[in-house]
């Protein structure tokens, strides 16, 4: 009698008990290639879910085999699979698939992309602004307001856009407009703020006068100092450019298009070399752009602050159509012709907040004083707007950083 004789006589009657409730496990060759085994009904298991017998799926083990790499001149073992697989059939759960490990492929190679242009576009921005030569200055803090008394918020944007048509006889930059420029990414709105030239206000240090004389007096320094102080608002950056800029970056972007009245074209037509139609968008070239927004007798210098908007609007609209060779020649026409308290750095991230605002944000314009909250006087022999400076203040306020107030025009 040998070993195995005793051991299965021992487990003979313990087999017979539980022969019944056993499940016959069916011996496999593994070499025989040629049977499927995926629907060998003696494959079977228990399934405690749905309370029976289930069939499971079986794949064949891995079996090592030769292949020839004729690159190396020898062969190499290799396994397709190294154990044995098997699904439930029953199960609900969905199998797993190496598909889906890729499916963010895509959606990862486009963002990879974009960072790349993005940095790209980040680096020419600044580089340009560093061998441009434009010219950089300083904006100290306001000496005489504190900086907590000034009205400012993180997602808001305020830069102070001075426009200048020469200088005094003294040599002092003579500001002729002055237009607050906020990009508010709280309720997604770029906003034009324009500041009339004849506001009566207190100028620090000069008491009170015309608010365009505070460039004469103290350059861009002053009149940030002047709109802070009177209004209470943070300017976060200044930009001071001339009228040769603004006709240059409008022929770059190839013109712009904006309303002519017919009373204006009249005007520009019987008084300068230029002619110019009247319509709802009339395309203007940079000359007869500032021309356009240079009219002053014709009516007042409350629409001649609304000509200048539109023209400022039309050129933030002009940048959503124009190519990238003209963005491209734009910036290169432009930066060595502006003044700003900006190093090449923080011009480019301005640029970064700039670019997708004047693609998706709305554009909305207002005029400091309002109608309501000023009228005309006569100082010192001067016509000049002599403005409620308290509730101006409250209106600019609403108008930049909250939804309260709506477009004025």
């Amino acid at each position: 009698m040998t070993m195995d004789d005793i051991y299965f006589s021992k487990n003979k009657d313990k087999n017979k008990q539980s022969s019944a409730n056993k499940v016959e496990i069916p011996i496999i060759n593994p070499d025989d290639s040629a049977k499927d085994y995926s629907a060998d009904p003696r494959a079977v298991g228990f399934n405690k879910k749905s309370g029976g017998e289930a069939y499971f799926n079986y794949q064949k083990p891995a079996v090592e085999q030769e292949t020839y790499a004729p690159y190396r001149g020898n062969t190499k073992k290799t396994k397709k699979q190294t154990e044995p697989v098997y699904e439930d059939v029953y199960s609900s759960a969905p199998a797993k698939s190496k598909k889906n490990k890729g499916c963010f492929r895509p959606l990862k190679t486009f963002l990879s992309a974009v960072a790349i242009i993005l940095a790209a576009v980040f680096v020419f921005v600044s580089g340009a602004a560093m061998i441009s030569g434009y010219t950089k200055t300083d904006l100290k803090s306001n000496s005489y307001v504190s900086s907590s008394a000034l009205a400012s918020n993180p997602l808001v944007k305020n830069v102070l856009l001075i426009g200048v048509d020469g200088k005094t006889e003294e040599g002092s930059l003579r500001s002729d407009s002055m237009i607050l420029v906020s990009l508010d990414a709280v309720h997604s709105k770029i906003k034009l703020s324009s500041f009339m030239r004849d506001s009566w206000v207190s100028i620090p240090d000069y008491k009170y006068a015309k608010l365009n004389a505070a460039c004469s007096r103290g350059g861009p320094q002053l009149v940030v100092d002047t709109i802070e102080y009177n209004f209470g608002v943070n300017i976060d950056d200044y930009i001071l450019v001339d009228f040769e800029m603004f006709t240059n970056i409008i022929d770059a972007l190839g013109g712009v298009d904006v309303e002519v009245t017919q009373k204006e074209a009249k005007f520009i037509n019987r008084t300068t070399r230029h002619t110019v139609e009247s319509g709802e968008s009339v395309h203007l070239d940079g000359a007869k752009a500032l021309v356009y927004c240079r009219i002053r007798k014709l009516d007042s210098d409350h629409m001649r602050t609304l000509r200048q908007r539109k023209v400022i609007t039309a050129i933030i609209n002009q940048t959503k159509q124009a190519g990238i060779s003209a963005l491209i020649g734009a910036v290169f026409d432009v930066l060595p012709m502006i003044e700003t308290n900006m190093s090449a750095f923080e011009i480019a991230l301005l640029s970064f907040r700039a670019a997708p605002a004047a693609i998706f944000y709305d554009i909305e314009s207002a005029r400091i004083p309002t109608d309501d909250l000023s009228w005309s006087a006569n100082k010192n022999g001067a016509s000049v707007v002599e403005l409620d400076i308290e509730a101006n203040a409250q209106y600019l306020y609403d108008f930049i950083y909250t939804s309260k107030i709506e477009t004025e025009e």
